[in-house]
């Protein structure tokens, strides 16, 4: 009788291959994950500065008076609303400004700008020490920007009001 002819077995190939393949895939995953929770944030941030801009455009105003109302509308109710992740000791600058303009018309406007800086903490394993560095600083956080400008509603203003001059915008 004939022997019957066998095939060498690769289970351990395979196993060796998947060693050498779950590393970095489990990096890759895990990158995405953590970019992810990063774009939610970044979304969160911009979503809130809209909203407070939007709210602080809607009090007329010549002295920006209501600057103190509008950034603590900022950071008690519209932040912790829609960053998921919020934590007040993250937020390293705000800044909501006003300044004046004229229009075309040659009438005065209001500005108003509202900016926020976030560090959105990094924390997934490993990947932390590959992205802290991208925003120029190893801090264990993830540096987030935004900000907002919105006219106030005034009425047209013959005269420039008591604020400085807003900077010019860039097309």
């Amino acid at each position: 009788m004939a022997k019957a002819r066998t095939r060498p077995r690769s289970g351990g190939q395979a196993l060796a291959e998947f060693a050498l393949v779950l590393p970095i895939f489990l990096l890759i995953f895990f990158a995405i994950v953590q970019f992810g929770v990063l774009l939610a944030a970044h979304i969160g941030l911009t979503n809130a500065v809209r909203e407070v801009a939007r709210y602080g455009s809607t009090v007329p105003t010549t002295d920006g008076s209501p600057m103190a109302s509008v950034d603590a509308y900022l950071t008690d109710t519209a932040l912790p609303g829609y960053v998921a992740t919020y934590s007040a000791s993250n937020v390293s600058a705000t800044a909501v400004s006003y300044c004046r303009y004229q229009d075309t018309s040659g009438a005065y406007s209001v500005r108003l700008t509202v900016s926020v800086t976030y560090d959105h903490p990094l924390f997934v394993p490993l990947v932390n020490i590959i992205i802290d560095r991208l925003d120029g600083a190893s801090d264990g956080a993830f540096t987030l920007r935004t900000s907002e400008a919105m006219r106030v509603e005034n009425p047209p203003l013959g005269s420039p009001p008591p604020l400085p001059d807003c900077p010019p915008v860039a097309p």
